[in-house]
């Protein structure tokens, strides 16, 4: 009623209940992390980034976290959205810089020169004071090289206004601040796009790495990534990093900066020096630190995601007979798509190598038994499915070994 009048009476406005709970519950979230901010409830929590070619820390990625009196921890997700678009995220964000520069100064006194990136909002970022804002907060800390402190910026933030987001980019990188495009990937990534934004650093988002073990479509991106980043000289790092795996596929790939739950997980500062003292890179990654991979050796890497995710298939079945599962590719070891690779491309490209040819009788083993396993389902025999899907594991690692060897002969032979 009170908006109808002020809009000019003789007019109607509907009051929609769900729209105002949703605007109260954003005022009221507003106002409890308003209060936090200067009760000093907020903290940083830093997650290392490492070379996984060398086992060398580069860094840490700055993270913000609630540290509610009474309900604990709440993750950024919780309560940014809710904030994204006001002031107080700006706020946040020089609070979250200055502490940053804060840790920066306590590190380099403690010898380790490391580079922090701290992620900033859309509105934030278009603030046209953000510059001058950014210049007073270095000044606080002279002590501390501007190059030591990354900006990450999602890649959809630049679309507004691409040549002022460019000329702002090249302005804080001319005080030596480093820029990073977070998230690259989901958004409306392109060539054309990431050359006409000088950042310094592509990070691969983490749903695309998490799942390239399993995913030949997400493998297949992160591949895409990776080689965009090249032609236009670019770093280019991966989030999501959680199995020794991860590491290896991407060391392959040619990522060789990584940050990850597989690497350590987010942790507050005064734990990261004890941490960075112990650490120990993944003896597993060296293996391939050494290895130059060619392009045209990227199908024998899709043909071992294929067969990781056949046999995850299967035993998912197995679990719940819902599951999808083309019972045709199980009966005949030709029709799986590792076993069309192995007779296709893999056979007239590594047809000639022993290493390749032993992988034959596994292979053929493994589809036997998973014929055996899809027998026992049907006849009732479920337990006894259940036991033998754990041969079935197996007789996966020894084909994931044997491509291993495989991989290691084809390398070994293009170096020659």
């Amino acid at each position: 009623m009170y908006l109808a009048k002020q809009r000019g009476r003789n007019q109607y406005l509907v009051f929609d209940v769900t729209q105002d709970r949703h605007l109260q519950s954003t005022h009221q979230i507003a106002n409890q992390v308003r209060t936090a901010l200067k009760s000093d409830h907020l903290t940083l929590y830093y997650q290392p980034k490492v070379n996984l070619r060398t086992g060398e820390i580069m860094g840490m990625e700055a993270l913000l976290r609630w540290i509610d009196p009474e309900r604990g921890i709440i993750p950024p997700l919780d309560f940014l959205p809710q904030i994204e678009h006001s002031d107080l995220i700006v706020d946040i964000g020089e609070w979250v810089i200055d502490r940053t520069l804060r840790q920066l100064r306590e590190w380099n006194n403690a010898g380790k020169s490391w580079v922090v990136s701290v992620n900033i909002a859309a509105y934030h970022f278009q603030k046209p004071e953000f510059l001058d804002r950014l210049k007073h907060l270095l000044a606080r800390y002279p002590q501390v090289a501007p190059e030591s402190l990354e900006i990450e910026i999602l890649e959809s933030v630049a679309l507004g206004d691409i040549h002022h987001a460019k000329q702002l980019i090249t302005d804080c990188q001319a005080l030596g601040i480093q820029f990073s495009l977070d998230d690259f990937g989901t958004g409306y990534s392109s060539l054309g796009y990431l050359r006409r934004l000088p950042a310094n650093t592509i990070k691969i988002d983490q749903s695309f790495v998490r799942d390239i073990l399993d995913d030949r479509d997400d493998l297949a991106l992160v591949e895409a990534v990776i080689s965009m980043g090249k032609v236009l000289n670019r770093k280019v790092i991966a989030e999501g990093v959680e199995t020794s795996e991860h590491g290896v596929l991407l060391i392959r790939l040619g990522c060789d900066l990584a940050q990850g739950y597989g690497i350590a997980r987010p942790m507050p500062a005064d734990q990261v020096l004890a941490w960075a003292d112990t650490f120990v890179a993944d003896p597993v990654w060296s293996t391939w630190a050494n290895v130059a991979w060619e392009i045209k050796d990227f199908p024998l890497l899709v043909a071992q995601q294929d067969h990781l995710q056949w046999v995850r298939r299967l035993i998912l079945w197995v679990e719940n007979y819902h599951a999808a599962f083309n019972e045709h590719e199980v009966a005949d070891s030709h029709a799986c798509r590792f076993g069309r690779w192995y007779d296709g491309e893999g056979r007239q490209r590594y047809g000639q190598l022993a290493e390749f040819l032993a992988i034959a009788p596994t292979h053929e083993a493994l589809h036997q038994l998973g014929l055996d396993i899809v027998q026992y389902c049907q006849s009732g025999e479920r337990q006894r499915a259940i036991d033998a899907c754990a041969h079935l594991l197996t007789l996966k690692d020894e084909i994931i070994g044997y491509l291993s060897v495989l991989q290691k002969a084809v390398m070994q032979a293009t170096s020659e």
